[in-house]
């Protein structure tokens, strides 16, 4: 072998040690609870597989990890992670007590909690709940003054538990409760389910192995929308109860605010070029500094209007933004990361370009459930067109509202139990 041949083979080598001692391996334990993590059997013994477990495999593998995942009981799991004798421990509710021990990521998953009950609802503050021992449920309702009643191991427990009258109320997530009722059709039957919380679900990740990489965990979250969009879609019940609250908000907003005259006083650019290039300018600022379109836009009577009518509705309501038909800003109830709107899902899904302008390709658009670091909340957009004044089917407009999803899905429940009160015999 000559002495370059040789050399290149012990480069190779040193590259190759190196490589290897870079590698991230992340031990991380979960707990059994289909289908977010489940175990499935293997010719080379159990994986964990589920919706949650992708996630977090898909974002660790794009931040530069591999991981080994197990399963163990909730309690134990977060005993050893305090320990730091595993790396980190998914998908866990926020807890004062496990932000001492570790360092918290985005969500990386959203767990949709009922109560469950038979006839009409119990109130929780006299019930005799019953939860699983040890779970995100139970350590939620003692942080928030809940004492349950019975704490079972098994999920399957708690509908039968329910139906011998041993418990009142039942707290855990709609899709457990589906996946029990599919393998067992009698155990969710005749139960009534009323929605209590979207639970964020996050990875914790050690203080040891948080502080020997700093940047690793800001990569890990970067990834996480992406890695968990799949996971992110409404049921169709969710969406025909979030469509009730849309509309009824767009009414309200729509009688209070002349919407078709902000657009036609709009300020800006006719040409789609002038808009694009506004665009541009407009996105290399916002946040920090709007462009002078902007603010001219920010200052319209229109826009205090909106911000007006969104403080309202303050909780609810995170965003209001007004467009042209050419999807361009010309009013908004806070400054918006881009002036032209045109080219996104929302403004897309209600408006369609033809020959003869744009007309109305639906009457309201509801975007699929994103997670908003700055505000840390879950959000849906919704969208209509407004419409031209004559009788066809041109649209001069798109109206968008940012959404709190838990409070809007709150809002419609308190709607629905105030009309069967006021509809109620005496």
């Amino acid at each position: 072998m000559s002495v370059r041949a040789l050399t290149v083979v012990v480069l190779l080598a040193v590259v190759c040690r190196a490589a290897a001692a870079d590698e991230i391996v992340v031990s991380l334990y979960t707990f059994n609870s289909p289908p977010y993590q489940h175990a499935n059997p293997s010719p080379d013994g159990p994986q964990v597989i589920g919706e949650t477990v992708d996630t977090v495999r898909c974002a660790m593998d794009r931040a530069g990890a591999s991981i080994h995942i197990r399963l163990m009981p909730q309690i134990r799991a977060r005993y050893t992670l305090q320990r730091n004798l595993v790396d980190g421990y998914f998908a866990v509710d926020p807890s004062p007590e496990m932000d001492e021990a570790a360092v918290i990521s985005h969500p990386v998953a959203l767990e949709k909690w009922y109560w469950f009950y038979q006839g009409p609802r119990p109130e929780p503050a006299t019930a005799k709940i019953g939860v699983i021992g040890g779970s995100n449920e139970e350590a939620w309702l003692i942080q928030n003054g809940f004492q349950p009643s019975i704490s079972v191991r098994f999920a399957e427990q708690l509908p039968a538990l329910l139906r011998r009258n041993r418990i009142d109320l039942a707290l855990m997530d709609q899709r457990v409760m589906a996946a029990l009722q599919q393998d067992w059709p009698s155990l969710g039957r005749s139960l009534e389910s009323t929605f209590l919380r979207y639970a964020p679900l996050h990875l914790y990740l050690n203080n040891h192995f948080a502080t020997k990489r700093p940047d690793f965990l800001s990569r890990f979250n970067r990834q996480l929308p992406d890695c968990m969009g799949a996971h992110m879609q409404l049921t169709q019940e969710e969406q025909q109860h979030l469509a009730i609250v849309a509309n009824r908000l767009i009414l309200d907003l729509m009688s209070e605010v002349d919407l078709a005259q902000a657009i036609h006083q709009r300020p800006g650019f006719d040409t789609f070029t002038d808009i694009l290039t506004e665009d541009t300018i407009w996105q290399a600022l916002a946040p920090q500094q709007p462009t002078p379109l902007a603010s001219e836009i920010l200052a319209l009577p229109a826009s205090e209007n909106l911000r007006r009518w969104k403080a309202d509705h303050a909780g609810m309501v995170t965003e209001i933004l007004l467009t042209d038909h050419k999807g361009a800003l010309v009013a908004m109830s806070q400054l918006s990361s881009d002036y032209w709107q045109g080219d996104e899902p929302k403004f897309q899904e209600v408006a369609a370009e033809t020959a003869w302008g744009f007309e109305r390709k639906a009457d309201l658009w509801i975007s699929p459930i994103r997670y908003d670091a700055s505000t840390t909340q879950f959000q849906i957009t919704v969208s209509v067109p407004i419409p031209l004044h004559e009788p066809n089917n041109g649209v001069e407009g798109v109206l968008v509202l940012g959404l709190a999803i838990e409070e809007a899905l709150h809002n419609f429940d308190q709607s629905a139990r105030e009309r069967t009160t006021e509809t109620a015999p005496f």
